[in-house]
């Protein structure tokens, strides 16, 4: 029962932080239309957030390591009954929190600096050219290449698992797993130039920590006695 618990309420926690992070980011930074717009632009609008911008970011960087035991947690809970399918979902879970928050991470640690050089009443257009290419390159790297295109494809791929291990317990939330993955995916192909695809991905998103969240209350009704608590049927 401890086991239940504990993965229900981190799964329940995931969501919450991750929404309201990502909710601040869309009234303040305009997120995340901002990072389709000129470096220039996006450094200028992040200097204007101010400290509440930050912890928006943070919050975000945080849902995605407390992502990491949430997704251990649940794996152990199924450990048991399907061993293979929950040692996956683990290994899915944990590379996509790890990954994302990697990519996260040059928004608390890397951007404030270029942000207030770029913005800076001494800056020539040397300094802000520099800041303007750092900026480029870490959101090429670390934001589409890490974060984003192994963030969408870990958490798809762990999302499907969970949808295989809930099925006979919840499988109304099983199906509805299988459009938010494919959502989540679609966001892989718009380095591609694929129209429309980074629309969907931040829709599949949205609805993914409403996903996650519900899947965070199935753990926690589980029954609480008998084979059938482990195995979630």
């Amino acid at each position: 029962m401890n086991e239940r618990v504990v993965s229900g309420a981190l799964m329940i926690a995931v969501p919450v932080v991750f929404a309201a992070g990502f909710t601040g980011l869309q009234v303040v930074f305009n997120y995340p239309d901002i990072l389709r717009q000129p470096a220039g632009e996006v450094l200028t609008l992040f200097a204007a957030g101010g400290p509440m911008l930050h912890l928006f970011w943070y919050a975000m960087m945080a849902a995605a390591l407390a992502f990491i035991p949430a997704a251990l947690a649940v794996a152990l809970l199924f450990r048991t009954t399907h061993p293979l399918l929950a040692a996956y979902s683990g290994v899915f879970g944990i590379l996509a929190g790890l990954v994302q928050a990697l990519g996260l991470l040059r928004w608390v640690m890397l951007v404030p600096g270029l942000s207030s050089a770029y913005i800076a009443a001494s800056a020539s257009d040397t300094d802000k050219a520099m800041a303007t290419a750092l900026f480029d390159a870490a959101n090429r790297y670390l934001g589409m290449g890490v974060g984003e295109h192994f963030g969408y494809l870990f958490t798809a791929l762990w999302t499907l698992a969970l949808a295989a291990l809930i099925w006979e317990r919840a499988r109304w939330l099983a199906l509805a797993a299988i459009p938010v993955a494919l959502a989540i995916l679609a966001g892989m192909l718009e380095p591609f130039g694929v129209p429309m695809t980074g629309d969907i991905n931040s829709i599949g998103f949205s609805v993914w920590a409403l996903w996650a969240l519900l899947l965070g209350v199935v753990l926690l009704r589980a029954p609480r006695h008998g084979p059938a608590t482990a195995a979630m049927a």
